[in-house]
């Protein structure tokens, strides 16, 4: 008897940690912008000289993914891709008012949630705005009364806003006019603030040794002018006579966070980097992803 105990205790036990395991929560979207950035956004908020309005259109048909743990009472998400859109947000079957796919190649979902309540709010979009390259979306939040289905729901909203060609953060501002800000796509706290920053501060000559598939190693002098062009060495450690030099033209990304070199060109000719802070950038994969390994980096 003591032995068929143990089994079952040890089977409940495997159980629950294989499906801990398997269970992915989707972190928080709470990653930090600078004092400045947030000084900046705030004093920009309310500037109606420079304010541009920007369409967008609410969709429905979707539900909360029971991975994504909500920290506060009123959430905010932002997906700038159908793999950022699908971490939080799955399809409705069954809901027939169910909205087209967002087509993020030329528009930003924004979505405000609420934690579960039996208390049903109704969450009003006021406006939606840009002031340079930040957007802005002018909320409020009304109760409708209390819920008579019996269980909890979230209330939610969703928002395909048009995208312009360069967003660096997105700001939910309430009735109260206390904003949230989410930074847009891959940037982080070191990113370019804007394109006239990026130019300043960001060019210049960097350097660094990068793996290579057959042998120890790419020295790599990437010269990133502040004209929009480059000049590019490459050379192998173990072979003199393996040395490329090229030139072009490069790009920022629509989020700042990374450039992409001969953007104007074939796919198989370009190459892309991240903007670690200033002074560091990293080399990317062939689909613009960070790359698990400390060894991409180069410097100024």
């Amino acid at each position: 008897m003591k032995k068929i105990k143990f089994c079952l205790l040890f089977l409940l036990l495997a159980q629950f940690f294989i499906s801990g395991c398997m269970l992915k929560r989707i972190p928080r979207e709470e990653r930090p912008v600078s004092k400045e950035t947030v000084k900046d956004i705030e004093s920009k908020a309310y500037d109606s000289s420079r304010a541009v309005s920007l369409n967008f259109n609410e969709t429905s048909g979707y539900y909360l993914r029971n991975a994504v743990k909500l920290p506060r009472e009123t959430n905010f998400f932002v997906a700038h891709s159908q793999k950022k859109f699908d971490e939080y947000l799955g399809k409705s079957s069954l809901n027939a008012n169910t909205g087209a796919n967002i087509d993020f190649k030329k528009s930003v979902a924004a979505i405000i949630i609420l934690k579960p309540s039996s208390t049903v709010y109704d969450i009003k979009i006021n406006n939606v705005y840009s002031v340079g390259s930040d957007i802005y979306l002018d909320y409020e939040i009304s109760s409708k009364g209390i819920s008579d289905t019996g269980y909890f729901v979230p209330g939610i909203k969703i928002l395909e806003i048009e995208k312009p060609q360069i967003v660096t953060n997105v700001a939910f501002i309430d009735e109260n006019r206390k904003i949230f800000i989410i930074p847009f796509g891959n940037r982080n706290i070191y990113s370019p603030s804007s394109v006239q920053d990026l130019k300043k501060y960001y060019t210049g000559m960097y350097k660094g040794t990068i793996p290579a598939a057959d042998g120890p190693g790419i020295t790599v002098h990437l010269n990133l002018i502040a004209d929009n062009t480059f000049i590019l060495k490459q050379s192998y450690i173990d072979r003199s006579d393996k040395v490329f030099e090229s030139s072009g033209n490069w790009a920022p990304t629509e989020d700042l966070s990374s450039f992409v070199l001969n953007y104007d060109k074939d796919s198989e000719e370009q190459m892309r980097f991240y903007f670690i802070d200033r002074n560091t950038i990293e080399k990317l994969d062939i689909y613009g992803e960070r790359i698990k390994s400390e060894f991409y980096k180069l410097k100024k």
